[in-house]
């Protein structure tokens, strides 16, 4: 059986301070509208998150799946608020943003320098700018376009094995998270 998750992440650098306050109104956030509650039967295999669905979790997604009620008991489908700086990847979903210009690939310096950049952003906190081989537009990683690929952030929210969540429920955590936000979708 496979799994995924999705995972909104504040790209925009904060203080610890900064981080816990709001990682603190992105919880708060889901709990008002009853989006997660908290896992009263937390496991390490069938429910590792602290937060799992909550009865609001309907109104959080695009359309609630027929499945959806099974869905309210379905093993590894809880929420992470995590405020750590983290790295978030696609894993199997692994592929190269896109020019958000002129939707050209990335250039070959994203994938021939890919671990040593990675790395740096990783470890110094410096995310990497990539110019457009075909229009000249550069940008840092995080602003090219694409879900599929790697972000390093903190504070984030992933969900596991959700439905796909509505854009709206989306728009709402970014605006919570504040700053520059970005999105990776991974399958493993």
């Amino acid at each position: 059986m496979s799994e995924h998750s999705v995972a909104v992440v504040r790209l925009a650098s904060a203080s610890s301070a900064e981080r816990q306050e709001i990682l603190v109104g992105v919880q708060n956030l889901l709990l008002a509208r009853g989006v997660i509650v908290p896992n009263d039967r937390r496991d390490a295999l069938w429910q590792p998150s602290e937060w799992k669905p909550g009865p609001g979790a309907r109104l959080a997604v695009v359309e609630p799946v027929d499945w959806f009620d099974a869905f309210l008991d379905t093993a590894n489908n809880g929420v992470d608020i995590c405020g750590d700086r983290d790295v978030y990847h696609a894993v199997e979903n692994d592929e190269a943003p896109r020019c958000p210009h002129c939707a050209a690939s990335t250039p070959t310096a994203y994938t021939d320098s890919y671990d040593d950049w990675l790395e740096e952003w990783s470890i110094d906190g410096h995310e990497p700018v990539f110019a457009c081989d075909r229009c000249g537009w550069s940008g840092l990683v995080g602003d090219w376009t694409g879900q599929f690929g790697v972000l390093i952030g903190a504070p984030a929210v992933t969900f596991y094995n959700w439905p796909p969540l509505s854009p709206a429920m989306i728009t709402d955590i970014r605006a919570a998270l504040g700053g520059r936000t970005g999105i990776v979708a991974s399958h493993w």
